[in-house]
């Protein structure tokens, strides 16, 4: 004849079993902590989708930018000028040479992947910013009171989209100028 078994004494704390529901919450929190040390340390990181992999032509339109930027810094800021025509002249001459970085930022367009098509929607984001400085020099020559007025796109500014694309690209000197106040 078997022992019968132990019978626990009247205190004691009862016997700890693995059911299945503490099993399953055990296995759920041990993938949570994993999931959050795999985000933390950077698991998912990805290049940003505008990010260029032609890193020489990357590396060319910043040289160019620079030598443009460096062009309308030696102009008098818009917003030192007395008159309103000053300012539109100013600003004018600005532009031209903004413009003038655009048309050689497109020649030639980069060569790997997605890059071209990128950058031809960027340069576009450029010219219509370049046509919103037109726009505000000539109203600024009829109303003194002008302002310089942005189109948008995606919901911020242009001037916005463009300085983010020039960084997503480590091309700082290709972002606006900010010369016109």
């Amino acid at each position: 004849m078997a022992a019968p078994a132990p019978s626990a004494a009247p205190g004691d704390p009862p016997a700890r079993r693995w059911s299945l529901g503490r099993a399953a919450a055990v296995v759920v929190g041990l993938a949570l902590a994993m999931f959050w040390i795999w985000i933390f340390s950077g698991g998912p990181r990805r290049q940003n989708p505008d990010h260029l992999s032609d890193r020489a032509w990357v590396a060319r339109a910043e040289a160019t930018c620079r030598r443009a930027v460096a062009e309308v810094g030696r102009l008098p800021r818009a917003e030192q000028t007395r008159r309103p025509q000053e300012r539109a002249d100013v600003v004018d001459r600005a532009t031209t040479r903004l413009e003038a970085m655009v048309d050689r930022l497109g020649r030639p367009l980069p060569d790997k992947g997605d890059d071209a098509r990128l950058v031809r929607a960027w340069l576009g984001d450029w010219r219509t910013y370049l046509g919103n400085r037109r726009d505000y020099t000539r109203r600024l020559r009829e109303d003194p009171r002008a302002r310089f007025l942005l189109d948008e796109k995606f919901s911020d500014p242009i001037d916005t989209v463009i300085s983010t694309f020039a960084e997503v690209n480590d091309m700082a000197a290709c972002a606006p100028p900010g010369d016109v106040g």
